[in-house]
């Protein structure tokens, strides 16, 4: 399903019987908490069993057996977030209404409104969700020895750099800063063009120094292909690129080190 045209213009999603909307900055706490059912790396853990569960299965079985984080209560809370048009929501999981086995089937099923939602349909919120607000969703092309290996890189270079991630209230204070933008409509954004300002801003910024410098001619660059337009497209295919190269040349350096101890 193509929603470009939702997102970009902060739409509510049409999905079915149900419209979900995307979380605004005020609500991002909260989304950020609940969100973690749907990152979930189901298919790195070794079990046959569990590799050919859905994620809805996979939520169920963890939610009967009470094990690790409560991904079935998140996930009710997600939707409460997302589906502001449903006033359902309070209490569902205490009266346990909202989540079961369908009768036919005896697949896990969640119901909303007067329509009975399946493993398919929890997919595909969960995609719409992601696209919605910014969230990166598990990239199973990828083996999780080697995500393991790329996010240790990326918080070895972090370090390295000595520089301290921000806050989502340093962020908030920073676009205020610099657009003098109130408070409360920055509160109003949806997390989506909230992140995405930001990363546009810091692309701005660093665009007018870089232009700056070497027009000025005090400063000579080797090669100014770094300098990428402002109004560039920002959004990465590979959201390891700025850490996979560092990696692969940590690893050829280990294997020369070791090769000349031989």
């Amino acid at each position: 399903m193509d929603i470009s045209n939702y997102i970009t213009y902060d739409l509510p999603v049409p999905y079915r019987n149900i419209k979900i909307y995307p979380v605004r900055v005020k609500d991002y706490a909260l989304f950020s908490a609940y969100s973690q059912c749907l990152t979930i790396d189901k298919n790195s853990i070794p079990d046959p069993n569990i590799i050919s569960m859905t994620y809805l299965e996979y939520i169920f079985s963890i939610a009967e057996n009470q094990e690790e984080k409560p991904y079935l209560l998140l996930f009710d809370r997600l939707l409460s977030l997302c589906l502001p048009d449903d006033n359902s929501f309070e209490n569902v999981m205490e009266s346990g209404k909202r989540y079961g086995y369908s009768k036919e089937t005896e697949k896990p099923i969640f119901i909303i409104g007067e329509e009975i939602y399946t493993s398919e349909d929890f997919d595909n919120i969960k995609d719409i969700i992601a696209q919605q607000n910014m969230v990166e969703l598990i990239d199973e092309n990828i083996s999780k020895e080697v995500r393991d290996s790329l996010e240790r890189a990326r918080e070895f270079k972090r370090k390295l750099s000595g520089i301290k991630p921000a806050s989502t209230e340093d962020y908030i204070i920073s676009i205020a800063s610099v657009t003098g933008w109130t408070f409360e409509y920055i509160y109003s954004m949806s997390v989506r063009k909230f992140l995405k300002t930001i990363r546009r801003l810091d692309n701005l910024i660093h665009y007018k120094i870089y232009l700056g410098a070497s027009l000025s001619g005090m400063v000579k660059f080797e090669n100014t292909d770094f300098i990428i337009h402002w109004l560039s497209g920002l959004d990465e295919d590979d959201k390891y690129s700025d850490v996979s190269v560092d990696l692969q040349e940590m690893q050829d350096k280990v294997s020369l080190e070791s090769a000349k101890k031989q």
